[in-house]
């Protein structure tokens, strides 16, 4: 049994979002990762939601927000 971490970038979360909704950003994590290690700012941000009351609700529109930001 090893230690899995992830590196999780904003643009990352921004794509998997993008193409493959929020279920996938939930998954990718908390399923199958002993530790996460993220990028300031987006990837953060999305971290420290996660658990919390509404937090799928909060995740959409801050990664929506931040997206359409990088859009422009």
């Amino acid at each position: 049994m090893g230690f899995h971490k992830r590196y999780i970038d904003n643009d990352q979360v921004i794509e998997m979002y993008t193409r493959d909704g929020m279920q996938k950003v939930y998954d990718w994590y908390t399923k199958g990762v002993d530790a996460l290690i993220t990028e300031t700012g987006l990837a953060s941000d999305v971290r420290d939601l996660i658990g919390k009351k509404d937090d799928w609700n909060k995740m959409s529109k801050l990664i929506s927000k931040v997206a359409i930001k990088q859009a422009k």
